[in-house]
């Protein structure tokens, strides 16, 4: 086609990250090129490849969105379950099992809280909403961590 990837135009001299899409099995990375046979960008290393998947990944909805929405779910059934007693009265656990997930949820939180505070001072150093990484790493954890660390900046986004 010319010397280009589609969707990538002729005077897109160099990309400034390689793109990752899904092939048939397993992802695989995009090579743009410049128009020119001989100058085509490649990643010099794995480490570029890694990073451009984790940060396609950090973007993509599925994982921003529904895994995180999933995630929240889970954690709110796990609440339910230590502190309403319902699940007690109706036989689906012991009172012991009940006191682990309500010793448990306390270490949790304390873990979320940290991953917040770690989340916030990330989210400044990259240009992110500081409020939005700390109130959903302190609902979500981890993974909510893991898209502050990874999501493209405002910057690389334009």
């Amino acid at each position: 086609r010319g010397g280009r990837v589609t969707g990538v135009p002729r005077f897109a001299a160099k990309p400034s990250r390689t793109v990752a899409t899904r092939g048939p099995s397993r992802f695989r990375a995009l090579r743009a090129s410049s128009g020119d046979e001989d100058e085509t960008y490649a990643p010099s290393n794995g480490v570029s490849d890694v990073s451009s998947l984790l940060t396609s990944v950090a973007d993509a909805r599925w994982f921003n969105t529904y895994l995180h929405l999933g995630v929240f779910v889970l954690i709110l059934g796990f609440i339910d379950a230590g502190y309403s007693r319902d699940w007690t009265r109706i036989g689906a656990i012991t009172p012991e099992t009940e006191q682990k997930l309500r010793d448990l949820a306390v270490v949790l939180g304390e873990v979320h809280v940290v991953a917040a505070a770690a989340a916030g001072v990330v989210a400044s150093k990259r240009n992110l909403s500081v409020p939005k990484a700390v109130a959903k790493t302190l609902l979500i954890g981890f993974l909510a961590f893991c898209e502050v660390c990874f999501k493209s900046a405002p910057a690389e986004r334009a």
